[in-house]
């Protein structure tokens, strides 16, 4: 799933806004406004296309007001993130609680 999201900077529950466009599977596009933080108030509106929904959330909510910012996801590649430990398995098929 494709998905781009926008924040306005606040941390207060009460002027918090997110702004989401995803890939629905129907091929549309899908921008999720919501308010008040993960627990806040949700509307949803459809697109035809990615770039019809960018635009629309460019000039109607991240216009509107200067504090809004794109939150770009990052990946982590640090030591050890991401990295199972693996087992050694005895002969007879018991690991023997023995961890690389």
């Amino acid at each position: 799933m494709n998905e781009r999201r926008w924040w306005n900077g606040s941390w207060s529950r009460l002027t918090r806004r997110d702004v989401y466009v995803r890939n629905a599977a129907d091929g549309r596009w899908d921008v999720e406004l919501r308010r008040g933080g993960p627990e806040g108030r949700v509307r949803t509106r459809g697109f035809g296309s990615e770039r019809e929904a960018i635009e629309w959330i460019e000039a109607t909510v991240v216009g509107a007001e200067p504090h809004w910012r794109e939150i770009v996801a990052t990946r982590f590649k640090g030591k050890g993130r991401g990295r199972r430990s693996a087992v050694r398995v005895a002969p007879g098929g018991s690991s023997g609680g023995q961890v690389a």
